[in-house]
């Protein structure tokens, strides 16, 4: 109920934020399909917030009713409180994991789709969808390919680099696809050529072919890269990329850092409940309890810090000076960190 309503509030702002820019015909239709994608993301990205939320909640219920005083009376310790909550977390972060790799992936796709083609709200959609890609290959390779169509690549640009760093061939293509035998084909492909010898500074030999065949050792899957958000590749493909990326001379930062946090992510929602839960057994006082506005504030004010702290992670990882698995351990830590000082002092 609590993450029902924290992500019925943020879809209510965000349509008041961008009600002006839905026009043309149908836009309601689109809008409700753009929406209905929006609704999974937000409830994978808000549920370690509406649970830090119910967390805070449930100790100040229990305390307004005098239940909370009756069982620290009889013995019974604010761990052993915790334990059904942590065990409530754990099947949460299971079930995000899962929610996350069939559903979530795609609607944070299907929904950017839509903004880009029916709402013309562009944003960084480019940075991730740009359609070229510089490839390294074997044997001083280096391709230069466009978006992928049909199998192939429009247009390519394939450098092939003589030791010690000196361009020895150049081919410019309208296409490159892949035939058969390990072959590659070039279309409308022109051909230079760069020999150090017939003249000062070496001479340049150019010719134009319709249909170019070059005997390449890459595969297509060798110079296949995803374009698009890593947040919106499921499990398997961004390790595969990861990969891909590595041999290819491409970064894969983001690609590593989308990994870690796709696995801290579920785990992370025990510690955080863990620490709204003793935070609002600290702030429980025998005559001043604590209201159940106050409840709502202090799993408000929670998820906030441990939002800034990934956010800087996240940025301080991209640079290169953080790891990723640490960076996206560090909200983690910090929840467990808030929990034990609370609970030792409260």
């Amino acid at each position: 109920m609590t993450l029902g309503a924290v992500v019925v509030v943020y879809l209510v702002i965000d349509f008041a934020d961008r009600a002006h820019g839905f026009t043309g015909r149908a836009w309601g239709r689109a809008a409700a399909e753009l929406y209905l994608n929006k609704a999974a993301v937000v409830s994978y990205q808000l549920a370690p917030a509406g649970l830090i939320i119910a967390a805070a909640l449930l100790v100040t219920l229990l305390s307004r009713r005098g239940e909370l005083t009756a069982l620290l009376a009889l013995g019974v310790r604010p761990l052993r409180l915790a334990a059904p909550v942590a065990a409530f977390a754990m099947l949460l972060g299971v079930a995000l994991f899962w929610l996350g790799e069939r559903v979530v992936v795609r609607a944070d796709a299907r929904a950017e789709e839509i903004q880009v083609k029916r709402f013309n709200r562009w944003g960084d959609w480019a940075t991730y969808h740009a359609g070229s890609a510089w490839i390294r290959g074997r044997n001083g390779r280096v391709y230069h390919l466009g978006p992928e169509r049909d199998g192939g690549w429009e247009p390519a640009t394939v450098l092939e680099i003589a030791p010690p760093f000196r361009l020895a061939r150049r081919i410019d293509a309208r296409r490159i696809e892949q035939g058969s035998g390990g072959t590659w084909r070039l279309l409308d492909a022109v051909v230079t050529r760069y020999e150090l010898f017939g003249g000062p500074g070496g001479t340049i030999d150019e010719r134009r072919v319709d249909v170019l065949e070059e005997r390449f050792p890459e595969t297509h899957a060798d110079l296949e890269l995803r374009s698009g958000r890593p947040r919106q590749l499921p499990w398997r493909q961004l390790r595969e990329q990861v990969r891909r990326r590595e041999q290819a001379g491409q970064p894969a930062r983001e690609y590593e850092l989308a990994i870690a946090e796709r696995v801290a992510a579920p785990v992370q929602v025990v510690p955080a409940a863990l620490a709204a839960l003793a935070l609002a057994f600290g702030l429980q006082r025998p005559r001043r309890r604590m209201p159940v506005a106050g409840a709502v504030a202090l799993g408000m004010g929670l998820s906030m810090v441990l939002w800034a702290a990934s956010v800087i992670a996240h940025a301080v990882a991209l640079s290169g000076a953080l790891e990723p698995w640490m960076a996206s351990a560090i909200p983690g830590a910090l929840s467990l960190a808030v929990a034990a000082v609370a609970l030792r002092h409260g």
